[in-house]
């Protein structure tokens, strides 16, 4: 140890000594800045990535699937979808009331303690069932839909070529 009586620098006063290339240097300022920016963007993203995003609202069902169906058809037919599945409504309440309790019934099966095997198949398959109807019901009803259809709303509802899904093809 050399007995140096010479007072040690803080941080403080060291910090423009550091930064004095930086600021006479405007190349040198910009490319600080964007790094700044740059590291800005990326913990944003970071954030975004782990947050958990909102649930989309719920729509019941036969809306979810009209509203997905009608944003690729022209206003006239998808006028005519949603008149076709319009007076199906209490059905479509109906069976999504009888799915659920299926549904329901089988968590209840699987919260038991011993598990039975044979009544949870045979809810399931009730459940199944109910999912089944529904989906038979919306095919039976866009089957009777498709000759109202204009032949480019028909092969943009069943996403054929020079529909709306296929690559390269015009919105509308």
């Amino acid at each position: 140890m050399s007995g140096s009586t010479a007072p040690r620098r803080t941080l403080p006063r060291a910090l423009p000594r550091i930064l004095a290339p930086f600021l006479r240097r405007p190349g040198l300022r910009a490319l600080a800045l964007a790094s700044l920016a740059l590291n800005l963007f990326l913990a944003a993203m970071l954030v975004a990535t782990f947050r958990d995003p909102p649930p989309p609202p719920y729509r019941p069902m036969p809306d979810r699937f009209v509203e997905h169906m009608a944003a690729d058809l022209t206003d006239a037919d998808a006028h005519r979808l949603r008149a076709a599945f319009e007076p199906l409504r209490p059905r479509y309440d109906a069976l999504t009331r009888e799915y659920r309790d299926a549904g329901e019934r089988v968590r209840a099966l699987l919260r038991a303690d011993p598990v039975d095997y044979d009544s949870l198949r045979a809810a399931t398959e009730a459940a199944r069932a109910k999912r089944r109807q529904m989906g038979e019901l919306t095919e039976e009803t866009v089957l009777s839909l498709l000759p109202a259809l204009s032949p480019a709303g028909r092969l943009r509802l069943v996403g054929g070529p020079g529909s709306a899904g296929a690559p390269g093809a015009p919105k509308k």
